[in-house]
């Protein structure tokens, strides 16, 4: 294959073929290519040719293994960082209203299979559980995401219409005031 590469590149240049080929290295080649540049001037560049042999070594190795052995240091995962509150509430709107999709789309698939008022049942009868906390659990569940993404919006709404509050200081004092009040209002509504 790296013969073959040779002969093609030799037939291109003009390079005596015989004497390209009369130096080859068991694994990898290195042979020079032309590369013209804006003066029309061709100068050469270094292309090695990979076996197949050191291509299923290289496949082998991992990412960690192949830089420690060229002594290159590895990148921390991103798990080690900390995010900023305002990253981690605008999360948490795409989450929340995510979830209050999934959400819509299985009452309204309870709905078409169960026939007219079975998603009103089955919310009936969630609310009545005899379960300590389970109706509580499931109001919350509904409420958090609902109010959240509901106050993320208006956050969203106030900052397009008013852009000298983004500033990090105001938007990370909205971010608290965000997570703070949803907490609180489906806290309420919860227990309701």
């Amino acid at each position: 294959m790296a013969n073959l590469a040779r002969r093609q590149f030799c037939l291109f240049s003009g390079i005596n073929s015989t004497a390209a080929l009369s130096h080859s290295a068991p694994s990898t080649t290195s042979i020079s290519t032309p590369t013209t540049h804006h003066s029309n001037l061709i100068t050469t560049r270094d292309m090695t040719i990979l076996s197949k042999e050191s291509k299923a070594e290289f496949k082998n190795q991992n990412y960690s293994s192949r830089m420690a052995k060229k002594g290159q240091p590895v990148s921390p995962h991103v798990t080690i960082y900390s995010f900023p509150v305002c990253a981690l509430s605008s999360i948490t709107t795409r989450v929340t209203g995510c979830a209050l999709s999934f959400g819509s789309a299985g009452l309204g698939l309870v709905e078409i299979v169960g026939g007219n008022g079975a998603a009103l049942q089955l919310m009936s009868n969630i609310g009545s559980s005899e379960l300590f906390g389970v109706a509580a659990v499931a109001k919350l569940g509904v409420a958090f995401p609902f109010v959240y993404h509901y106050l993320g919006g208006l956050r969203h709404l106030v900052w397009d219409n008013s852009p000298d509050m983004l500033t990090n200081v105001g938007v990370e004092k909205a971010s608290y005031i965000l997570v703070g009040t949803s907490v609180l209002v489906s806290g309420v509504a919860a227990v309701l």
